[in-house]
């Protein structure tokens, strides 16, 4: 595939995208305001965890050498509190997912010309598998974090299209990064394109207090999902 037609075929993806989110504007808004609201409670039980295990550190590290004794002690009298915020924190983020599941389902139904409501996104399924291909990606790309970055980003860039093989036909979380690969392998040039503007994407919905997530995350998945329909040679809906 030479680099004049994945440059046409981005700029099709995009477009295509653009129509459709104007066409499903409601749903893709009320979608990504769950999303929104789910990511700002994810920041706020965070706060306090991160608190008191600063303040149980410091009260270990007070002395000239570390006391275990104080800092253990310390642990175990927030433990009622900080197993509550991790509870919390596990809710948010299950109910995070279940959102973010809910805008990549959106964006499939929508390369199928299937009209969506807010609900029917919530109630597909392969949630679990989409969750655990989440999941998998997320511990390898921390990982690749630690190895100087570059391998978090090529992670990002392998496995893009794995979190769509596992809601749309619901492959287990290997099966669906191997095919997230082999799509990538066979289309390196798109593929970085579509990485770029995902990126660009949530870049800018960290913005303005998350704001611009109402459009920019409808729009990377609409453009993923464009992508990910018409390298299997699947027929796209037209969205105009």
């Amino acid at each position: 595939m030479n680099s004049d037609m994945d440059g046409v075929r981005f700029g099709v993806a995009v477009g295509w995208a653009r129509v459709a989110f104007t066409k499903n504007a409601m749903t893709f808004i009320a979608l990504s305001v769950v999303v929104m609201i789910l990511q700002f409670g994810q920041q706020f039980v965070s706060n306090p965890f991160t608190e008191t295990f600063s303040r149980c550190i410091e009260v270990g590290g007070a002395a000239e050498t570390l006391d275990s004794v104080a800092m253990t002690a310390c642990f175990e009298s927030e433990m009622g509190s900080l197993l509550l915020v991790i509870l919390l924190a596990v809710l948010f983020v299950v109910a995070s997912f279940l959102a973010t599941a809910g805008v990549i389902r959106g964006s499939l139904y929508v390369t199928q010309g299937r009209k969506i409501g807010f609900a029917d996104t919530f109630t597909g399924q392969y949630f679990g598998a989409f969750s655990l291909t989440v999941l998998l990606i997320m511990i390898t790309f921390v990982a690749g974090l630690f190895l100087f970055v570059v391998p978090a980003i090529i992670a990002m860039l392998l496995f893009q299209f794995a979190p769509f093989f596992a809601l749309d036909r619901g492959l287990s979380p290997f099966q669906a990064l191997k095919s997230s690969i082999r799509l990538v392998r066979l289309n390196w040039l798109l593929a970085i394109l579509v990485l770029l503007f995902s990126a660009a994407a949530y870049l800018l919905s960290g913005l303005f207090w998350g704001i611009p997530t109402l459009l920019f995350l409808p729009l990377a998945a609409l453009v993923t999902g464009y992508v990910y329909r018409t390298l299997q040679g699947e027929i796209v809906d037209p969205a105009s």
